[in-house]
């Protein structure tokens, strides 16, 4: 008897994750097998790719095998040794990318081309770069400095450029700074409109709760209406090559008192340099930055011994980003957070099209499989970025948008040809002679390393009916039910938990 793809899902992939877990979904527990028969979950090797990468490719599991765990991760953490020939010229289809600010506001239609870009390009640049590291650190970057692209878009090109991707695994105070004189920020915040006369409290607010000390940081309302005199002046002018411009006659010359430090009278700039200076050496930012971090990298609740030495290397760094993401992901809690981090929708959809070497002839068709998962880059509204944690993305509608992404991503794609989408499944796979071995074969895409037991039974049973791993593969097989065997592998529970 034939299994088909809606007995299968019934019977494979009803749950999110562990048991534990499908109560709050509403969903029944119908998994047949342990996490811990998938070795894609358990490996070492592989935990340490699907958390520094948006899902290991063959190639970087042998390199990281050859080279050992802390060698490759050195390796990633110096991007500008990577070679990324490829990826460079996949952007050159993206010019704007490039363009100063000036340029960039001389385009027609700006706005939407720079949506498109800014879109296109973290996409692109996710799937294809070898410089993975740096990608996933660019983009937790992206959600804490978070300007939305709808009407500021060739702002936040430059923000991207200048600001955040020259100084992801830099220091954070020219984070810090970058950000705070980037149009975009100003903009976004309404820093632009702050004068002596009338302080706009916005953009301290938020740099004092979401860009360094925290929301338990230990700052009061009076720092906060501190911190933005001190900012007054700080504008947008575009007549300034980068459009940051300080106005001294906007600024508050008075004297201030930040976090218990004395802002002396009669300054200019000097009061917000000062300020932010303040912000950024203080302990609570170290705390704040290096939790975020672990969220982002270990777990949705991370052990407070790492966020406590994190935290001491930070210190012991002045704020320098790379030694203390070496520390983390070196860490024996990180090594023992195998399966605690579940992908975020736009982390779930870049990792499906590195499985499966999909990619689109139209925007539009991307675009609309973006906002069917709810995670279109560059499109949270609120300053605080996209939710970082299971809780904010585990829901029922969020799960079958999953499965339906995965199957329009695989099978759709594979099966038909007015899709806006196109699959290289067949030359992905190699030259398996079983359904044994061509699961395994589409196993080690999308997981990393082939999968054992019921797992594995399961989807040989989906391909032959009998179950037997040893049934020939046809070209029958391989026209109805590759794809489908790709999105099947995408859409289960073990893929969304890494």
């Amino acid at each position: 008897m034939q299994t088909s793809r809606r007995a299968f899902l019934k019977r494979f992939g009803s749950g999110l994750t562990a048991s534990a877990l499908i109560p709050s979904l509403g969903l029944p527990p119908r998994m047949t097998f342990a996490l811990s028969d998938i070795p894609a979950v358990t490996d070492p090797t592989i935990h340490f790719l699907n958390r520094i990468t948006y899902g290991p490719l063959p190639e970087e599991v042998d390199r990281a095998r050859q080279l050992g765990i802390e060698a490759y991760l050195d390796e990633q953490l110096h991007p500008e040794q990577i070679d990324d020939l490829d990826m460079d010229r996949r952007l050159i289809e993206l010019p704007i990318l490039k363009m100063d600010r000036r340029t960039v506001h001389r385009l027609d239609g700006r706005e939407y081309r720079a949506y498109i870009a800014l879109t296109t390009g973290m996409v692109m640049r996710a799937v294809y770069s070898k410089r993975q590291l740096f990608e996933r650190v660019v983009e937790f970057w992206t959600d804490h400095f978070n300007v939305p692209s709808a009407e500021l878009g060739p702002d936040v090109v430059v923000m991207q450029r200048e600001a955040i991707r020259r100084h992801a695994l830099g220091n954070f105070r020219d984070l810090i700074f970058g950000t705070a004189q980037s149009p975009a920020m100003l903009y976004y915040l309404d820093q632009t409109f702050s004068d002596k006369e009338h302080p706009n409290e916005n953009y301290a607010r938020e740099l004092m709760e979401l860009h360094t000390l925290g929301v338990d940081g230990g700052y009061t309302e009076t720092d906060v209406k501190e911190m933005a005199r001190a900012l007054t002046g700080w504008t947008v002018h575009d007549g300034t090559r980068t459009g940051f411009y300080f106005d001294p006659t906007r600024h508050d010359t008075e004297e201030k008192t930040l976090l218990g430090h004395s802002l002396p009278s009669g300054r200019g700039i000097e009061d917000g340099l000062h300020a932010l200076s303040l912000v950024v050496t203080h302990p609570a930012t170290a705390r704040f930055i290096c939790h975020k971090l672990c969220i982002r990298f270990v777990s949705d609740q991370p052990p407070a011994s790492l966020v406590e030495s994190a935290t001491a290397v930070w210190m012991q760094n002045d704020g320098a980003v790379l030694p203390v993401l070496r520390h983390i992901l070196l860490s024996s809690e990180f090594a023992a957070s195998v399966g605690q981090k579940l992908r975020r929708p736009l982390d779930f959809f870049i990792g499906a099209l590195r499985s499966t070497g999909t990619e689109f002839r139209e925007f539009w068709v991307m675009e609309a499989l973006l906002q069917d998962l709810a995670q279109v880059p560059y499109s949270w509204n609120p300053p605080n970025g996209y939710p970082d944690q299971a809780s904010a993305w585990m829901s029922s509608a969020g799960l079958l948008a999953r499965w339906n992404t995965a199957m329009e991503l695989t099978h759709r794609a594979h099966s038909e040809s007015d899709t806006g989408m196109s699959t290289h499944l067949i030359e992905l796979i190699g030259t398996p002679q079983t359904a044994g071995e061509l699961v395994d074969s589409a196993a080690r895409r999308v997981f990393g390393v082939p999968i054992l037991g019921d797992a594995r039974a399961h989807f040989v049973t989906y391909l032959t009916g009998d179950g037997s791993a040893e049934s020939p593969v046809t070209p029958h097989m391989l026209a109805n039910k590759l794809g489908t065997l790709f999105g099947l592998m995408l859409a289960s529970p073990q893929y969304q938990w890494r």
